[in-house]
This record gives structure tokens, C-alpha cells and sequence, in this order.
């Protein structure tokens, strides 16, 4: 019989107690998974996940083992009869009073919030209980110990099966299957060095609400050098996004399609024909050379299946300076997994996801840190040194940055520029409150007012870490100065906005009010002199259609967006209604819509409607900019007018998702 307290037994049972918890999780993660790709794809993640999860229960066994002789050795010097098989069984006891506990609490009361003192109680309690048992049953720990070792070798060998079976399934996905050519800054075709066609810089910010730039009437200075700069360019007053988080907005901003077009409805979705029916695929088929320096993940080219229409894409790992062991998805474990298996293997962070709990307990063990670990240089730095190596026009560059998306962290020379508080100036304490509001957001409720004071001061932060964004881009803007490329268009906007009220922090989820909706639209042509403001409200589909006619190219039938090009040349356009929606909580794989959330502009009117609920908010933008009066009952004409617009779109929606589906 193997000692109870050799690595042995301390590897198998930490094993296949890690095991079961990876097969539960996996159950539930299947669940988000299966909304958006197929269980082909899902296979190679449970692989993946199941081979890191076993190394990690092969270190926690050592550190556990190596824990007991120390408490071995300390007992005999002490006396102590309370041996390392007592302590053990202790501990099992706890964490599984602990769990029942836990689960308990979510079965019965699961919208009750508990307080910090009152989870101190129950956990005493708890540890009371274990002590109790373990002193009261000190005699046949060795006996049950013996038990649960003989129990659990047919869960050892079954589990340790699956793992030496996804050993090969991994490695085929990630070095061996085709996923696709390597995006590196290799030439597959002739570019031309003289054009006369323009080349064009996109500039996204993520989570650029224009609702907090000074450029559009904001009380604070937070954006000095682009209020300049926009002197001598079209700003689009009102602009709206065509969902409130980044992949369904930037799917819609690549392919010039809505969201309920391009079934990009979760965060590692991906638009159809997204490999054909895209911005860069038009591009580069007109001789444009096209690079993306994208550096959030969920935007990635590889993502949004577009890999094959970009020349130089680098991984958006090489722009994060990691600062600690794990971040928000930016510490050391987080970049060092996505440059293996990032664009292999889906799910290739499962274990370092928020909700898993091996992040939990490394966020307890990581080093804080309170400045920005993706700085916008790195990415326009990168482009810069491109265009100096190797100056093929026409050329289409992205460029996606990350400031000033949570968390908020500028660098000293920008904080206490709006707020003189040094609280909440770390990633764990701002990701605290994030955390905190996300337990109503995914319910669809609204954060306490007791949160407000803390949310307010984030958004001071916000505005500080925007004004730090400003000037990098300016430093950027003199860089391609001083470079004097001619021809050039500038377009600087974002994926979508932020929020701060309505009881609602950060972005995703249900709501679409104009933090998360209003985004800034500036857009700058070579040796232009005078600058024009347009109060026309646009959308952010329009954007393809209006690069392609500035490079002097059709705008296809598949696009729903339109060029505004007519706006920019002084002439008007028909208006038209807008849309913004969130549908996370649909299947973006051949059914209908039924859930989710949509907005609807029509002159100064907005309407929010909330599917399953059905449940309107009617807004008079002009009136009531902020939104805190639901006018809907108020004015029923002009609500069901709005109503009417956006049922029968979606009815047509649902129309084109069901003859696909027979295609």
C-alpha cells in the first residue's frame, strides 16, 4: 500500500480532483462554445486545456508534498501527534464543506449579495467544522485515506487516458494542420511603389466613447491635439457603432455588414464569408497592400477570418509589455499561451480564463501594477518601422490600440490630471469593481448606487488615461509627418464606447445608450487646408464603403453600409435609420434571432428595445442628450414608428439567417 502522503498519492488524488473539475467546466463552457463554433473546434480546446491543467497538478502535487514533510518534521520536533494524514483530511473536509457551502448559497439565494464579514463568518464556521471532524475522526483518517486511494485509481487511469490521447490531437492543431499562411510581412504578389491611388491609415481606439472627447464638446481637455488636428478634417458629429463590444463591432467595421449580417454575436465569433466578403478582401484584390497591427486579441485577423487579405498581421502578443504573471490578458502566462496556440486553438486560455479557477488563485499570487502594459506606441512603432523597411503603396494599414479600454492606467505623467485620488490606481483594485458590476450586468441589472462614487472616479481615470491616448497619437501623427508620405488619408475612430452611468460600467451586455454607441469619426485627406463638421448622423458600417471610394474603388452590393464621401465633398445624403445591437445571447450558427438587445435612430429620436422583455426606452437625443427620460409612453407615435423600423429589419434578418440555413 502506497503512503498516504508520498507524491504518489498526493499526485493522483490532485489529479483527478483537477480532472473533475476541468470535465464540469468543460460541460459548462460547451454551453458558450457551441453558440459560435462546433464541437470539431471544441475538441483540440478540452485537449489543450486538459495537458495544461495536468502540468499544473503535477506542480501542485510537488508544492503540496514538499508542504507536508515540512509539517512532518516540524510535528515530531514539536510533539505534535497531529500528523500530515490528519491535516490532509482537514483540508478535503474544507474544501468540500466549502463547496456544498457555495453551492448552496447559489441554489437558494443567488441574487442575495454577501457581505465581506459575513463570508468571514461562514468561513470560520467552515474551518471550525473541518477541525472538529478531523480531531473527532483522527483514528481512521489511514483507514479512509486508504479507501479514497483504492476508489480513485480507475478515475487516475481513465483521466490520465484523455490526456496522453489529446497529447497528439494539440500537437497536430497547433504545428502540424494548415491554419493558414504565416502573416509576417511576406510579398505574394507584385505591389506597385508609385500609385495614384491613396493609401489609408485606420486608427481604432478600444472603448473611445466620443461622449468623453473634448473634440466633441466634452468639459474636459481630454483630447487637445486632436481638436487641432481635426481643424483641417471631416469630423462626423454622430457616429453610431453597430454593437457595444469589440468583435461584433470591428466584424462590422471589416465587412461594412450589421451585426445580425455577419453573425458575429459572441467574442471569439466569426463573420461569414468573411474571407471573401470583406474590406481588405476588396482591397488587396485592387492592389492594395494591407497590414493590421491589432492589438486585442478578440479583434485579431485570425478572428474575424480575414488572415488570408492581410500582407503583415503580427500577433497581437507583440505588443504587450507583461507586468505581471497573469493580467487582464497580458501577463506572462497570458502571452507566452497565446504565441503558441493564440491562432490554433480557440479556447487556448481556458485555465487562465476569469471565471476558471486556477486565474483566480494566480491573481491572488501576481504582482500588481499600475501602468499600462500595452502602450499605443508599440503598435504605431511597428507600423512605422514597416513602412521605413519596406514602402509598397497602395497600402491599407490598421491599427488597433488599446488605451484607453479598462483597465485605466496611465502613466505618471498623466495621472491626477482630472483627479487628485490616488485609490484605485492598480489593475486588481480596478478589476475589482469591473468584477463587482459584471454580477449584474450578466444579469441584466444595474450596478447599486453604492458603486457609483467608485465608477465615478474610473471614469476620472478614464479620462486621464484618454488624454495620455491623445498624445500618443499625436507623436504618431508628427512621426508620419516627418516621413512626408504623400498621398496619405487618415481616418481615427473606434470599435465602440465606454460607460459610467446609467448604472451600467464598462461595455457588453444588454444596454446601448450613447457611452457604449457614440463613437468619434475624424477623417483627414493629404493637403487638406480647411476642416468641416458633420452633424448628419452616420454609422459605423458606412466606413468601408466610404474608404473604398476614396481609393477610387466600387463599393459592393454586399456592403450595407454607404460611402460618405458625398458628406465629405459638401453634398447631402437621404437619412436613413441607424442601428446598434448586442445578441451574445443568441447562436450565431443557423437560428434566428430571438434574444438580445437593439437600438434605433431616426432624426432625434432613439429607441432601445430589449427582445426577450419586450421592453422599449424612447429617447429624445436632442432634448435629452443623456438619456434619463424614457419618453415612450409619452409619445407612443413616435415610439411605434421606431418599433415598427426595427421589427420589420429584424424580421428581414431573420429571413436571410433561415435562407442561408437552406443554401
Amino acid at each position: 500500500m502506497v503512503s498516504t502522503t508520498s507524491y504518489r498519492f498526493l499526485f493522483r488524488l490532485v489529479f483527478v480532483l483537477c480532472s473533475l473539475y476541468l470535465l464540469g467546466d468543460a460541460f459548462f463552457r460547451w454551453g458558450g462554445f457551441s453558440y459560435y463554433a462546433s464541437f470539431s473546434e471544441f475538441l483540440p480546446s478540452v485537449a489543450l486545456a486538459s495537458i495544461l491543467w495536468s502540468m499544473a497538478a503535477v506542480i501542485t502535487a510537488f508544492v503540496l508534498w514538499l508542504l507536508l514533510r515540512i509539517y512532518d518534521w516540524s510535528c515530531k520536533k514539536l510533539g505534535i501527534k497531529f500528523n500530515s494524514e490528519n491535516l490532509m483530511f482537514c483540508a478535503l473536509v474544507f474544501l468540500l464543506s466549502g463547496a456544498l457551502v457555495w453551492k448552496s448559497k447559489k441554489l437558494i439565494w443567488p441574487d442575495v449579495e454577501t457581505s465581506g464579514e459575513l463570508k468571514i463568518v461562514v468561513l470560520f464556521l467552515v474551518f471550525s467544522l473541518s477541525i472538529f471532524l478531523s480531531v473527532l475522526f483522527r483514528n481512521k483518517v489511514q483507514r479512509w485515506m486508504n479507501i479514497i486511494q483504492n476508489r480513485i485509481t480507475p478515475l487516475v487511469w481513465l483521466f490520465g487516458i484523455f490526456v496522453v490521447l489529446s497529447l497528439p490531437l494539440v500537437i497536430y492543431h497547433s504545428w502540424i494542420k494548415e491554419t493558414g499562411r504565416t502573416i509576417s510581412g511576406g510579398q505574394h504578389q507584385p505591389y506597385s511603389t508609385e500609385s495614384h491611388q491613396p493609401n489609408i491609415i485606420l486608427v481604432t481606439y478600444d472603448s473611445l466613447t466620443a461622449r468623453n472627447m473634448s473634440v466633441y464638446g466634452y468639459h474636459k481637455d481630454t483630447t487637445p491635439f486632436i481638436n487641432e488636428w481635426a481643424k483641417k478634417a471631416t469630423v462626423f458629429a454622430r457616429t453610431e457603432a453597430e454593437s457595444n463590444f469589440t468583435t461584433s463591432s470591428t466584424a462590422s467595421l471589416m465587412t461594412g455588414k450589421r451585426v445580425w449580417s455577419h453573425g458575429t454575436f459572441q467574442i471569439e465569433g466569426t463573420p461569414v464569408k468573411s474571407d471573401t466578403e470583406s474590406l481588405p478582401a476588396v482591397l488587396k484584390k485592387n492592389g492594395y497592400y494591407n497590414m493590421a497591427f491589432i492589438v486585442n486579441p478578440h479583434t485579431s485577423v485570425e478572428i474575424l477570418g480575414m488572415a488570408e487579405s492581410f500582407d503583415i498581421a503580427p500577433n497581437a502578443s507583440d505588443f504587450s509589455g507583461s507586468a505581471s504573471l497573469v493580467g487582464w490578458q497580458f501577463g506572462y502566462l497570458d502571452v507566452f499561451l497565446h504565441r503558441l496556440f493564440g491562432n490554433k486553438i480557440r479556447l487556448h486560455n481556458w485555465i487562465l480564463k476569469n471565471d476558471f479557477i486556477l486565474r483566480k488563485l494566480l491573481v491572488l499570487v501576481s504582482s500588481d501594477f499600475a501602468s499600462t502594459t500595452v502602450p499605443p506606441e508599440k503598435a504605431f512603432n511597428r507600423f512605422l518601422k514597416v513602412i521605413d523597411d519596406n514602402h509598397q503603396v497602395p497600402f491599407f494599414a490598421w491599427i488597433h490600440v488599446f488605451p484607453p479600454h479598462d483597465p485605466y492606467l496611465p502613466p505618471e505623467l498623466f495621472k491626477h490630471f482630472f483627479s487628485s485620488s490616488s485609490g484605485l490606481r492598480t489593475f486588481k483594485k480596478q478589476e475589482t469593481i469591473k468584477l463587482k458590476s459584471y454580477k449584474y450586468l450578466f444579469d441584466h441589472l444595474r450596478f447599486p448606487q453604492e458603486m457609483q462614487p467608485d465608477v465615478d472616479l474610473l471614469k476620472d481615470y478614464y479620462d486621464e488615461f484618454l488624454r495620455y491616448s491623445d498624445r500618443k497619437f499625436e507623436d504618431f501623427i508628427m512621426a508620419i509627418e516627418e516621413r512626408r508620405m504623400e498621398n496619405t488619408i487618415i481616418i481615427l475612430s473606434a470599435d465602440h464606447g465606454e460607460s459610467f452611468e446609467h448604472g451600467y460600467f464598462t461595455h457588453g451586455g444588454p444596454f446601448l445608450y450613447e457611452q457604449v454607441t457614440h463613437i468619434p469619426l475624424v477623417i483627414k485627406e493629404s493637403g487638406q487646408k480647411y476642416g468641416t463638421v458633420i452633424s448628419d448622423r452616420v454609422e459605423q458600417i458606412d466606413m468601408p464603403a466610404t474608404i473604398l471610394e476614396l481609393a477610387g474603388i466600387s463599393v459592393p452590393s454586399w456592403m450595407e453600409g454607404r460611402s460618405l464621401v458625398p458628406f465629405i465633398r459638401g453634398k447631402k445624403l437621404p437619412a436613413r435609420p441607424a442601428f446598434s445591437m448586442n445578441f451574445e445571447e443568441n447562436r450565431s450558427r443557423g437560428h434566428q434571432i430571438k434574444n438580445g438587445s437593439i437600438a434605433v435612430w431616426e432624426d432625434d429620436y432613439k429607441l432601445i428595445h430589449y427582445l426577450e422583455k419586450g421592453e422599449s426606452l424612447l429617447f429624445n437625443l436632442r432634448e435629452d442628450p443623456d438619456e434619463l427620460n424614457n419618453i415612450y409612453e409619452k409619445e407612443p407615435e413616435a415610439g411605434k414608428r421606431l418599433l415598427s423600423i426595427l421589427q420589420d429589419n429584424l424580421k428581414l434578418a431573420n429571413e436571410r439567417i433561415l435562407n442561408r440555413n437552406n443554401d
